[in-house]
């Protein structure tokens, strides 16, 4: 079975180079110790690698952090500590059901992850076996991986029922659990808010449905969401104030300086701003380099739509490109008037996003680029894509 979690050559040698870096380091021989002991650079060793990078982002932010930092919660510890943040790494490893959605035909290969079907009438009449594939293929989601997601973000905070990792929140320290969830691909940020707070935060067409196996339907609940029942999920809401989620996609030296997007726990701060106050004293929230280097992360920054275009960035030749579509092509692949510079505008962009970015990566591929570096998108360049995206 094909593999889609696996060890890149580019991963490989920006982790080589960052093993490099840490290794006069005090602080690091622990982490570098057990990259060793894992065996090095290997698809098994990748959250370690991950670690490996995280180490280094904040070195190179000038920060000498506590590795394996016990912070007083039993025998356990948080991977780094930093000033007054503990923080903690999870990486999401490729699910079962995940795997079982993976096909390979000859030299072409893909995953098909497809939103659950209700039970049938007949369904509890069938054997125990055909339920058990049924249910199964359910999971074979995105709402399902969602849910498994959540599942191991909020289990971070116990262990067998008791806090493990993050303390009580104690006035002075922060805590925080950031997420590698590169095996959830180019997960954008609807996912993650979904992720962090649950469908009522994000849109009503973006918002995910699981359908349990008894019929019932009910929305996913986030890992912040006072509604979510899963085991950790009260010590999750009760002791850690941040979630950050990052899926890497060029593994240059700052990424995750620019790139992880980060998520606020309502139960700990007042107000947003209280929130956005504390999060300005970790070391890898620069939002101003963000906004120079990736403005296609947060909605109040890049998709804010300016007039007719709507911006966005895609990654080509390890390199990020800016593109602004124009609201005449998003008129076009929708086939309905939209109002300049309105939110319904930046709702089309996203419906259509893979589309518009597959096309502004085949105008990179012609090196059909403005003389700025940029690529924008006109009514007229959908032609160069052989099939258009039907009406959403």
């Amino acid at each position: 079975m094909i593999k889609f979690a696996e060890l890149t050559t580019t991963e490989a040698v920006s982790t080589a180079e960052a093993i490099e870096t840490l290794r006069p380091l005090p602080w690091a021989r622990l982490l570098l110790n057990r990259i060793e002991d894992g065996g090095g650079l290997t698809t098994e060793n990748m959250s370690a690698l991950f670690e490996a990078r995280f180490g280094q982002a904040l070195h190179d932010c000038g920060i000498t952090p506590v590795y394996e930092y016990a912070a007083g919660v039993g025998e356990t510890s948080v991977d780094f500590a930093c000033g007054v943040w503990n923080v903690e790494l999870l990486s999401f490893d490729e699910t079962d059901a995940a795997k079982a959605a993976s096909w390979e035909e000859g030299s072409t290969f893909g995953k098909s992850l497809s939103s659950p079907a209700p039970p049938t009438a007949d369904e509890a009449q069938l054997d125990e076996a055909e339920r058990q594939r049924r249910s199964d293929l359910r999971k074979q989601s995105p709402e399902g991986e969602t849910l498994k997601g959540i599942e191991r973000i909020v289990g971070k905070a116990q262990n067998d029922g008791q806090p493990s990792k993050f303390p009580a929140p104690d006035g002075a320290r922060r805590s925080m659990l950031v997420v590698d969830a590169r095996t959830f691909g180019q997960i954008d940020r609807w996912d993650c808010r979904q992720i962090a707070y649950g469908a009522d935060a994000v849109p009503e067409w973006a918002r995910y449905r699981w359908i349990a196996d008894d019929g019932r339907e009910f929305p996913i609940a986030g890992a912040f969401d006072a509604r979510n029942r899963m085991r950790g999920a009260r010590l999750f809401r009760e002791r850690v104030h941040f979630l950050g989620i990052v899926s890497e996609e060029t593994y240059e030296r700052e990424e995750l300086q620019y790139f992880i997007r980060f998520y606020h726990n309502p139960a700990l701060f007042a107000s947003k701003e209280d929130a956005l106050a504390a999060l300005r004293t970790f070391p890898l929230f620069q939002p101003e380099k963000t906004r120079a280097r990736r403005p296609d992360l947060f909605v109040h920054e890049a998709f804010e739509a300016q007039g007719a275009t709507v911006q966005f960035g895609v990654v080509t030749d390890g390199r990020i490109v800016i593109c602004r579509v124009h609201g005449d092509t998003l008129e076009d692949i929708e086939e309905r008037g939209l109002r300049p510079g309105s939110e319904e505008m930046v709702q089309a962009f996203d419906r259509h996003k893979d589309l518009l970015r597959r096309l502004a990566l085949e105008k990179a591929k012609r090196d059909l680029v403005e003389r700025d570096g940029t690529i924008f998108l006109v009514p007229r360049d959908l032609s160069l894509l052989p099939v258009r995206a039907p009406r959403a």
